[in-house]
């Protein structure tokens, strides 16, 4: 987009293209402002890791524009950053192994459910003994599975 003031043109995208991305390192409240219609903007002094360093200001004091280890896009005037987004990482699923209260408990619920699932599928026979035995075998099977059998 080309911006014109008169004879002059201006390429905005080539002014904005100082954007810049880094992460934040330290983060230290330095003060507050309070605004004519009543609102509020919150300074932080920041340091980037890129040895970029200024003050940021936000709406809430405990905004993520301003937590350390926080990836932030933005401009940088003198001392004054803007920040234009943050960046948000999505979490890694962590995969423990299930220690709920009672497992055994959980574990046998399932045993029985699989097992009634087996019985309505005809997979068995309609003895309730059968179904019992089937329940207390998945039981069995899963318990080993858990203790590394």
């Amino acid at each position: 987009m080309v911006i014109r003031f008169g004879n002059l043109e201006i390429d905005k995208i080539r002014i904005m293209s100082n954007e810049k991305s880094a992460k934040i390192t330290k983060s230290n409240f330095s003060n507050e402002w309070t605004n004519p219609s009543g609102g509020t903007t919150y300074y932080f002094d920041v340091v980037l890791d890129n040895k970029d360093a200024g003050a940021i200001g936000v709406t809430s004091k405990d905004s993520e524009r301003v937590k350390v280890g926080q990836k932030i896009k933005y401009n940088i005037n003198g001392t004054k950053i803007k920040v234009i987004d943050v960046f948000t990482e999505t979490p890694k699923p962590k995969y423990n192994n299930y220690k709920g209260k009672n497992s055994q408990e959980s574990f046998l619920g399932y045993a029985w459910s699989y097992a009634k699932d087996l019985h309505i599928a005809g997979k068995t026979t309609e003895d309730i003994e059968e179904l019992n035995n089937m329940a207390r075998y998945i039981y069995n099977e899963i318990g080993k599975m858990l203790n590394d059998e």
